[in-house]
C-alpha cells in the first residue's frame, strides 16, 4: 500500500468514528422519546461535546493530506467529499444536541401519546443510515434513490406539525404553550437534519463521479440547477 493510500485509509477510519457519534446521538434521541426519559435526552448534548475533539482530528487529517501528499483525482475528490460530509455531520450533531435539550424540558410537561414524534425520529435515522452507507460504499445508485426514505420523513413531519397545530389551538397554560413550541422547533430541526442527510448522499456522488447532484437542493431552494452553476 502506498503512502497516500495509507493516509486515505486512516482518513476513512477517522470519518467512520465521527459518524458513530451522530449515530449514538440519534439512538439516544429515539430511546429518550420512546421511554420519555429526560436523562437520555440531556445526554445527547453532552455527547456532542465529546465529539468535538474527534471533529478536530478529522479536520487535521484532511489538512495534513492536502498539505503533504498532493492528492489528485479520486483521492482529492474523496477528501473534499469527506470535508463536505463532515460539515453536514457537524450541523446534524449540533441540532441534535439542541433537540435533546428542548425535548428534555418540554416532554415531561405534555401529553404526547398521540404525537408521532418517535416515527419522525426513526424516519430521519433510517434516511441518515442509507446516506452514510451510500457514502462509504461509493454507492451512487443508492445515493440517487433515497427519495422514498426522504418521503417518509416528510410524511412524519407533516403528521407531527398537524398534531402540534391542532394542540396549540386549544386552551393551554403558558408553560404548556412554551413546551409545545419547543417541540415544534425540534421537529423543524429534524426536517433540516434530513436535508443534511441527503446532502451527504450527494457528496458521495461527487466523490464517485466528480459532479454535484444538484436536483435535490434545487427542489428545496426552488432554484433551478442552471442558476447554481
Amino acid at each position: 500500500m502506498s503512502l497516500i493510500e495509507t493516509e486515505i485509509a486512516k482518513l476513512r477510519s477517522r470519518a467512520h468514528q465521527v459518524v458513530q457519534y451522530v449515530r449514538r446521538q440519534l439512538y439516544l434521541l429515539e430511546e429518550g422519546i420512546q421511554q420519555m426519559d429526560a436523562q437520555r435526552l440531556t445526554q445527547i448534548e453532552r455527547l456532542r461535546e465529546e465529539a468535538l475533539e474527534e471533529d478536530m482530528r478529522l479536520d487535521r487529517r484532511c489538512a495534513r493530506i492536502l498539505a503533504l501528499h498532493q492528492p489528485v483525482a479520486n483521492d482529492l475528490r474523496f477528501i473534499l467529499a469527506v470535508l463536505r460530509m463532515h460539515f453536514y455531520l457537524d450541523e446534524i450533531g449540533e441540532r441534535l444536541g439542541t433537540i435533546g435539550r428542548r425535548l428534555a424540558q418540554a416532554l415531561p410537561l405534555l401529553q404526547t401519546a398521540e404525537l408521532p414524534l418517535a416515527d419522525l425520529v426513526a424516519s430521519v435515522r433510517r434516511l441518515l443510515e442509507v446516506c452514510i452507507e451510500a457514502f462509504f460504499r461509493s454507492d451512487t445508485d443508492k445515493a440517487k434513490k433515497i427519495n422514498e426514505e426522504d418521503e417518509y420523513v416528510d410524511q412524519a413531519y407533516k403528521r407531527c406539525a398537524a398534531y402540534i397545530t391542532k394542540t396549540l389551538a386549544c386552551p393551554l397554560t403558558e408553560r404548556e404553550a412554551e413546551a409545545w413550541l419547543n417541540v415544534a422547533f425540534s421537529i423543524k430541526d429534524l426536517e433540516k437534519i434530513a436535508d443534511y442527510a441527503t446532502d451527504i448522499a450527494d457528496a458521495s456522488i461527487y466523490h464517485a463521479e466528480g459532479v454535484y447532484y444538484w436536483h435535490r437542493f434545487a427542489r428545496r431552494s426552488k432554484t433551478s440547477p442552471q442558476e447554481l452553476i
